[in-house]
């Protein structure tokens, strides 16, 4: 039988949890756009910097405008469950233009290995800024399918908490961050079982993607070893 959400339906239309992390997804993502935009592909004649120098005024343009869109979006957020309404919808879009930003983040991070850096610590920066809103996206995912299946009752993954007793909490919103943290920093699935081909294939990007992060620094740092 599949398990009920585990969150009461109000919660699912509006959690004070979910705002504040995409604000946080939202100032990690600008970080690393903005390291690599501007400092990833200076001194040099590669095309990947020839079309940077175009992007850079549209980011600089488009940055105010889309930090204006992201304050009006949060005053929405917060102001129809006031009025009874759903901000369901309204989150959706947020978070699939954050996990839009972050695919394009991805892409620039491993173009940023082929590229000559005029600065040895830009790589690990962009690491260090990006892995945050990549753990933050996956999270987000992870619980917005899961939960919204559970509310029609299906069930996309099975977690050790949808089997509660007395030495464990019942599943939380937490948990979804937390199995995307584990996939990040240790590789381990955190005894998380896809359910559907679907979330086999996400579990498989999912790591891929890590996966390649490390292999990214580790590539720079090889680099520099064998350059000093």
């Amino acid at each position: 039988m599949p398990q009920t959400a585990t969150e009461s339906p109000r919660e699912n239309i509006y959690t004070w949890s979910e705002p504040v992390i995409m604000f946080t997804w939202q100032v990690f993502l600008f970080l690393a756009l903005k390291n690599a935009i501007f400092h990833g592909f200076e001194e040099s004649s590669s095309l990947i910097a020839t079309i940077t120098t175009f992007i850079r005024p549209v980011f600089a343009f488009a940055s105010p405008l889309i930090a204006f869109i992201f304050i009006a979006g949060y005053a929405f957020v917060f102001a129809l469950p006031a009025f009874g309404k759903s901000n369901r919808l309204l989150l959706d879009c947020m978070g699939f233009f954050l996990l839009a930003r972050t695919l394009i983040g991805f892409v620039i991070l491993n173009l940023l290995i082929i590229n000559p850096l005029s600065d040895n610590m830009l790589l690990l920066r962009q690491f260090l800024c990006f892995m945050p809103a990549l753990i933050l996206g996956w999270g987000w995912l992870y619980w917005r399918l899961d939960q919204g299946a559970r509310c029609k009752g299906r069930q996309l993954l099975l977690f050790p908490e949808d089997s509660p007793n007395e030495l464990r909490e019942p599943l939380s919103t937490f948990d979804y961050y937390y199995h995307s943290a584990m996939v990040a920093f240790i590789f381990e699935l955190s005894e998380v079982e896809p359910l559907t081909k679907p979330m086999k294939v996400l579990f498989l990007i999912n790591a891929g993607m890590m996966l390649d992060l490390v292999g990214l620094v580790l590539t720079q740092a090889i680099g520099l070893a064998g350059t000093g």
